[in-house]
């Protein structure tokens, strides 16, 4: 057997392999003697017709092609410890050419992943978060509007008000927002900024035409940055009745007795709250700067492999709302290499975001234990209420747990890279020599010193 190998791609190789010509022979007999006794031949016996005549019969292609079938697979375990390669996934097969027989395998090798000086890097920590009595006080507002009332009024639109709209938005000739019988609330978060203003002083009835900008960085893509010409009719205006701000209020809200442990509670979710949005835009500019100095080659096969896990997520997600994948294409007006499309850069980031933390978390030597992974699998399962022992079963097979295993692992480097590259945390190597170099004072000092916060092993802030 002839081996030769060729590197076809980004973590990619072509093996070609020219099998010997006594082993094609043996395969294509076997397979004349297979597809007789299948398909006996008018005065043999099934399995018992010469080679010729089955070859005359059946034809060259059809024997060549069982012949494949039987011998690629040792062939291809031979060809891929001659070259000494770890196929990431399974190779694709080609006949190169039928006489001689030569096959070729396309076979994907795993992800590289070389780390930059990471040690190196710096991201500012976010300021610490306060909570201000204006912040509460939009809290308050919030929880007040979801308590309203609601009563048809005769007279313009106000701030504060709520409508019923039929909204239809184009750019540059094509409609991209249509929303019919609208129930909107007339208020300045509205988007595109100047939207809600937009509204005041229309009446039932009445119809307005005007033309707003979406932010670069607003969440729907196909809106992001576009100048929208928007044609409003409005159809009912409502005002809205406020609860007073009091302890009824309060009580209303949640497990509140006064108003005052309901401004405690909310200025304390808050504070969690805005923490851990900073706690995140710390992680991702912690990730997004460890990526910029790395490099990272990666098989197609896998870019494909997140794509489709994207969608196989999207299909369940709308599987529990009742709705099936199909009507969601036709509801986009998209095919699904369409969507395989769109997906694909916000795939590959994601691919390559999670190729560099595992690779980090490697190199930090950075361990799950199995309590943290029993620990997590009855966290989820919590969620489940009745069902939560059902579903911690179906948490324990293999395939889960190295699920769960990975997400932790993630969320272990996620965290461990951002200390460090805050400055929370310290490298192991200088914590260890400042260790070394402060151990003769704290002899010195006598077997009674008090011992560091660090030495205690202290919360690292």
């Amino acid at each position: 057997m002839k081996t030769t190998t060729e590197t076809i791609g980004p973590r990619e190789v072509l093996l070609t392999v020219e099998p010997d010509p006594q082993t094609v022979e043996k395969a294509l007999r076997k397979a004349a003697q297979v597809l007789s006794r299948w398909r006996p031949l008018p005065g043999f016996r099934p399995g018992r017709a010469p080679y010729a005549l089955v070859e005359r019969t059946f034809g060259r292609e059809a024997l060549l092609e069982r012949a494949v079938n039987e011998l690629a697979p040792e062939l291809y375990r031979q060809a891929i410890a001659e070259a000494q390669i770890e196929p990431f996934d399974q190779g694709q097969l080609e006949i190169g050419s039928q006489d001689p027989l030569v096959l070729k395998f396309r076979v994907p090798l795993g992800p590289v992943v070389t780390l930059g000086d990471y040690r190196a890097l710096h991201i500012e920590p976010e300021p610490e978060v306060v909570v201000t009595e204006a912040q509460i006080d939009e809290e308050i507002e919030a929880i007040r509007r979801r308590h309203a009332t609601y009563e048809v009024v005769d007279r313009p639109v106000q701030l504060g008000d709520q409508v019923v709209a039929t909204i239809v938005g184009t750019h540059e000739g094509q409609e991209i927002v249509n929303h019919q019988d609208a129930t909107l609330n007339v208020v300045d978060l509205l988007r595109p900024a100047g939207f809600a203003e937009a509204l005041v002083g229309m009446r039932a009835g009445e119809s307005r035409e005007f033309s707003l900008t979406y932010p670069e960085d607003y969440d729907d893509e196909n809106l992001a940055g576009k100048n929208v010409t928007f044609n409003v009719t409005i159809k009912t205006v409502r005002q809205a009745n406020l609860p007073e701000i009091n302890d009824d209020l309060a009580k209303m809200a949640g497990d509140y007795e006064t108003l005052a442990e309901m401004r405690e509670g909310l200025a304390a979710a808050l504070k969690e709250r805005l923490e851990n949005e900073a706690r995140a835009r710390e992680a991702n500019a912690a990730i997004e700067a460890l990526v910029s100095v790395s490099q990272v080659e990666y098989p197609a096969v896998a870019l494909e492999r997140e794509i489709s896990a994207t969608i196989e997520n999207q299909k369940a997600r709308l599987r529990q709302i009742g709705f099936t994948y199909e009507n969601y294409l036709r509801m986009i007006g998209k095919t699904e290499a369409e969507l395989r499309e769109e997906i694909r850069p916000e795939a590959e980031r994601r691919l390559v975001r999670q190729l560099v933390l595992a690779e980090f978390a490697r190199a930090e030597k950075l361990e799950v234990k199995k309590e943290e992974i029993s620990a997590e699998a009855e966290r989820i399962a919590s969620r489940y209420g009745e069902r939560a022992n059902e579903v911690l079963e179906r948490l324990s097979t293999p395939r889960a747990t190295l699920s769960i295993h990975a997400d932790l692992l993630t969320q272990a480097a996620v965290k461990h890279l951002t200390d460090l590259l805050t400055g929370r945390k310290r490298p192991q190597a200088e914590a260890t020599a400042e260790s070394t170099e402060s151990a003769p004072a704290a002899e010195a000092q006598g077997a009674d010193a008090a011992p560091s916060a660090e030495d205690k092993g202290a919360p690292e802030g």
